[in-house]
């Protein structure tokens, strides 16, 4: 029986089926190529512009492209893969929600003989190709800008984390890493789980607060968490000013490096994260060896170089 996100997705596929293997290689014809995008919320401007960088090379190889929108459901992606597997597509980009939960359905597409790429995620399955930044030497490079942001350094931190996500527990794990290497008088007074999710992020930094009032910054490691510790700032009672520091980019995150509430955020290059990814498939279809892991690095951006970030003027 199909599941409603099964329904969903073949009801509105696109009528194109490829042959399996290395669609478009033999011919030559870059119009044989169809990619499939596997997204986790089309609600987040971060993952909103990982699909326009997919997008944009899509439109400039001439290749067709499907976005599945799995609105935060591992069971939705999963579904979606092996769906689009079944399709036929040439290749499946995937920014996946559960690294693991996914791995049967990366099986799936293998069967099919169809390359999936992972995008900001090192998922549990086979893939050609994986797109993302160093989280563990970025969150690195986050701490010593906070050491060098002024002369009243965060002693307390409280940590805004999404334990689902493997890649923001290697960046709470890098930052941690980090403070005990460089920064040993800094503590950590809190965790709590914002579940990558932004009203579960603002409810779980409200409670952080509350709970660790002597706090000095708080630590998100992805935009909700960012965006939700923010907000909960504002509806919090008057107290001590706690900064935030953190990952990505919104137009809130871009207002509190403005006024100083946000005194660093590691700015990945999300569009050309997402280019990378349609460049791994062109590879893979041309037989042209290219490195498995790819990196893209990302921007460490503070108070004092906001105006000069491009992604920053929001």
């Amino acid at each position: 029986m199909l599941t409603m996100y099964r329904r969903k997705l073949i009801c509105g596929a696109l009528t194109l089926c490829l042959p399996g293997g290395r669609a478009g290689a033999v011919s030559g014809h870059a119009d044989a190529v169809h990619v499939a995008l596997v997204q986790t919320t089309e609600s987040s401007q971060y993952f909103n512009e990982i699909t326009r960088g997919v997008r944009n090379e899509c439109e400039r190889s001439g290749y067709g492209l499907s976005v599945f929108d799995a609105d935060n459901s591992p069971v939705a992606q999963s579904d979606a893969i092996e769906n689009y597997a079944g399709q036929h597509v040439s290749a499946i980009l995937l920014c996946a929600i559960d690294v693991y939960g996914v791995r049967d359905a990366i099986s799936t597409a293998a069967r099919y003989g169809i390359p999936v790429v992972a995008i900001d995620a090192i998922v549990s399955g086979k893939t050609i190709a994986q797109i993302g930044v160093d989280n563990i030497s970025t969150s690195a490079r986050l701490l010593k800008a906070l050491l060098l942001s002024g002369p009243t350094l965060p002693v307390s931190i409280g940590i805004v984390g999404a334990t689902s996500s493997y890649i923001q527990t290697l960046r709470y794990n890098g930052f941690l890493d980090a403070m005990k290497k460089q920064a040993p008088f800094m503590h950590i007074a809190g965790f709590v789980d914002g579940q990558n999710i932004l009203d579960s992020a603002q409810t779980a930094a409200e409670d952080l607060l509350a709970a660790a009032p002597q706090l000095d910054l708080i630590y998100a490691t992805g935009e909700p968490a960012m965006i939700g510790a923010l907000s909960a700032l504002e509806t919090s009672p008057s107290r001590k000013r706690v900064h935030v520091a953190g990952w990505d980019m919104s137009p809130q995150i871009a207002r509190g490096l403005r006024n100083g509430t946000v005194l660093a955020t590691a700015v990945q290059d999300t569009v050309r994260m997402g280019e990378a990814a349609v460049t791994a498939v062109t590879d893979w279809l041309r037989h042209r060896p290219a490195p498995h892991d790819i990196a893209v690095p990302a921007a460490i951006v503070t108070p004092a170089t906001v105006a000069s970030c491009g992604p920053c003027q929001l």
